[in-house]
Order: C-alpha cells, then structure tokens, then sequence
C-alpha cells in the first residue's frame, strides 16, 4: 500500500490484515496515531519511497495523496504490477456482496456514518462500516460485521492520479443519506456546479428499491434527488418528511422530539448543536427506512459517544473547557462556535483555528471567513501550512482576515506559531470566568492538542501552590 500511513489508507490496511491478507506499505511520513496503529499490528512499513520495498505483491492499492513520479509507482506501472485506488479496493473486497448505505455531503458525514453504524449495531444487525474518524464507542473508524449492511462515508474527493473521480462513485450504494452540499475542495473542483454534477451521477446509481434521505435545508439537494429513480425523503426542522425539534437540556445529554409518519420519538444525546441534531435526524431518518423500531433508535442514539476529533472535549477542570473540533470550512467553523456559545452563554468562548486543508488555506473563501468568527469572544489564528505549492495570488491572506475579524472583534490575533498562541492564552486566562476554548483544524495543528492541556495542568498546579501560601 503506497500511501498507507493516510487515514483511510491505514484503515484499509488494519482491514485487510483482519481478512487474513499479509499486508505491507510505504509512507514519507510515519506519524501518529496511524504509524503506531500499524505498527502494533505487525503491518511491516517502509518509511519513504523505494522501489526495492516492493517484493512481488498480488495487489497494490495506490493512495490519492501519491502522484506520478513517485518511484513505487513508476515501479509498479514499469513491472505491470496489478494496481488500484483505495475507493476501488474497497469495493472488490469489503462491498461488492453488501448492501452499501453511503452518507455523502459537505458537512457532517462522519459522525452521522458513524451513528447509523452504531444504531444498526445496537440493533443487532450486525453491520460494517468504514469512517473518516475514530467512533468513541469501538475506538476504532470500521467494524467488519457479518450483517447485510455496510456503512460508509461517501467522500467526494478524487480517488486516485489514474482515477479523477470521487470516490463515493465506486462505492454503489444501495441506499443514500445526503447531509449538505456546499463548494469545498478547490485543489480540485473548479465551482459547486462540477460537485453538484457528480452528486447527480451519484443519485443516478442507485436503484429503484433504494432509499435517499436528504437535508431539506439545501435547495440543490432538493433538485438533484428530484430526478432519481429512488424514493427520496427529506429531514429538517419544518415541512420535512423527518422532522427533528430541539426540546431543552438535561443534564449532560440534549434532548430531542424526531416526527415521521410512524409517530413521534423523544430522544436523548450526548451530543448538542444545531448540526449535530440535524446529523442526529439523518441517521434515524435513514434508520427507521430501514426497519429499526423506536426502542432500537432511543437507545442507540442515547449510547452514542461521539467521533473523536468532532466537538470532543479533551479538557474540563477549573472552569476551563477545550474542545477539539475538525471545523475548516467557513460553515463548519460558524456553526460550532454559534453551538459553544448557545451551551455556555455565559462562558468567554476563544477560537483558535488553523487553515490547514487545501481550500482553508487558499482565499476562496477570503470574504466569508470572517463572519465565521462573530459569536468568538476572541478569535486567535496560526499562520497557513506551508504543506504544497499554492500560488502567492490564490493563497488566503491571514493578515487581511484578522482586519476584518478586527471590524466587529478587536481581540483577534495572528501568530507563526503555536507557542507564541499559547504563550497568549496562557496571560489571558483568568480564573474568575469561565472560558470555551475551541481548536479548529483538520490537521496537526503543530500538536498543539497535548501542549495546551499541559500548559492548563500547569497552571491549576501553580495556581494551587500560589493559594496554599
């Protein structure tokens, strides 16, 4: 596996060892969490590129982020070597024989793949399924089930140099959820007009008998399932064919009335915030089409924890709550922190946010970013990733989003590095307020994650040395 220390690469891998396939792969960087996943497993892996670490394989999977010119690639092509994408080796060995629900969309697919997985497993159903994120129920991103269904997220990047194509194309779904569809990935799609036509092809490849559930909130999501052969039925608020009612707090968990033609279903979730309720609505939508009944579907909602890396708290002591979020894209980041500041309204709410995917870090989204940020109380920005070549006129301009953040917030700030943003939050941090800090990055974010909870653990000790004298 070329490529293999990626996310979806290195759980395809950990797959094909539990079927019972030897498996091996290369990486030019052999990072946790993933490096030390294989490792453990046994899965020998080659830190950089090498001919030579190629040994006469019956298959290699070739991962979306390995170009030509690569020289296991060049290798492999020379050799005439049997060779696939990741989407493509999915399908040949884990979904060919299933019935394949896909949960495609801009926004939220992840944690309501990893949900509908979660109620059919609750269920006894006995599913697989495959996630962008680590479920913190199983501690793990696929479950390889003997169940007839297959779960999985249905990821509109491309698949592969020798496929440009998404890889939700492969797949074949029997069965589709539609969470949202905004403009997203422009490294490699030039307008939302190209990714709303491979969202029709999508449609188009499922059968007669299948089910689409779709966000009611997105007029071209209305369109596009308009002229399937499918069933579609939508989910929202108001005037849906599922309908999700936000009813209050209590305790820990969020409360919610779900209304279908079957009747209505008061729930109960750890999650909160309105996308994750509307995750929450696409997956029971989805759920209940399927056959669940309404004990199956409360007690599978009110057993899920979450996905790791998606509103996950990683710190919670002395009036001092961090939460890690994935949020990149201008809606992600608006909508979480309109969350934090609706569950703690009397809390300080910082945002620290690092532009880190390909689209973050180019200016597409320059003049809506800054709107993205008006319900942080202060806003503090790392400097771009320098990770690959984008051109001087198409890269997002950090210095122009803090003066217009600084419009309405003038406690915003840039800074190159984490510490010199720690070094920050670590003079600002006061003991007499109640303080949300919330990370935003679908990267690295230059492990900032371990850094900022011991920093807080050092300071609760001082703090507690500084009142015993």
């Amino acid at each position: 596996m070329i490529g293999i220390c990626g996310i979806a690469m290195g759980t395809l891998a950990s797959m094909f060892q539990d079927r019972g396939y030897a498996v091996s792969g290369s990486d030019h960087n052999m990072y946790p969490p993933m490096s030390d996943v294989l490792r453990k497993r046994g899965i020998l892996l080659h830190e950089g590129f090498s001919a030579g670490n190629i040994s006469d394989p019956d298959l290699v999977v070739i991962g979306n982020a390995i170009s030509r010119g690569n020289p296991e690639v060049e290798h492999v092509l020379n050799a005439r070597i049997p060779y696939c994408s990741m989407a493509q080796a999915l399908y040949n060995f884990f979904l060919h024989d299933k019935e394949v629900i896909a949960v495609a969309g801009t926004h939220g697919k992840t944690t309501t793949t990893a949900l509908l997985a979660h109620l059919l497993k609750n269920a006894g159903r006995s599913p697989s399924c495959f996630v962008g994120g680590v479920a913190v129920n199983y501690d793990s991103n696929y479950l390889l089930g003997d169940g007839r269904y297959f779960v999985i997220e249905g990821d509109e990047y491309d698949s592969a140099f020798f496929e440009k194509v998404p890889k939700f194309i492969f797949y074949r779904p029997a069965h589709l959820v539609l969470t949202s569809l905004e403009f997203d990935h422009a490294d490699i799609y030039k307008g939302l007009d190209e990714i709303e036509l491979w969202f029709r092809r999508l449609v188009n490849t499922l059968p007669s008998e299948g089910n689409i559930v779709y966000s009611a909130d997105y007029a071209n999501l209305r369109y596009i399932v308009s002229k399937s052969f499918s069933k579609p039925s939508s989910y929202g608020k108001i005037g849906a064919d599922f309908r999700y009612d936000f009813r209050g707090y209590d305790g820990e968990f969020s409360r919610l009335n779900f209304s279908s033609g079957q009747g209505t279903v008061s729930l109960r979730t750890r999650l909160f915030g309105d996308f994750n309720y509307a995750n929450i609505a696409a997956a029971v939508s989805m759920a209940q089409l399927l056959g669940l009944n309404d004990a199956e579907i409360l007690t599978g909602v009110e057993s899920f924890r979450g996905v790791k890396r998606r509103q996950e708290l990683i710190y919670d002591k002395n009036r001092v709550k961090i939460y890690e979020d994935f949020a990149h894209h201008p809606t992600a980041v608006r909508s979480v922190l309109e969350t934090m500041k609706e569950r703690y309204p009397g809390a300080r709410i910082w945002a620290l946010y690092e532009p880190r995917s390909a689209t973050s870090r180019r200016n597409v989204f320059q003049d809506i970013l800054p709107a993205s940020f008006m319900r942080a109380d202060v806003i503090l920005i790392k400097t771009p990733y320098e990770g690959s070549a984008i051109k001087d006129d198409q890269k997002l301009d950090v210095n122009k989003l803090c003066d217009d953040i600084g419009v309405f917030n003038r406690y915003v700030h840039v800074f190159r590095d984490v510490d010199g943003m720690l070094s920050h939050i670590k003079k600002n941090i006061t003991p007499d307020t109640e303080h949300v800090l919330v990370i935003m990055s679908n990267g690295g974010f230059d492990g900032i994650y371990k850094k900022i909870t011991g920093m807080m653990e050092t300071i609760t000790r001082c703090r507690r040395v500084r009142a015993g004298a």
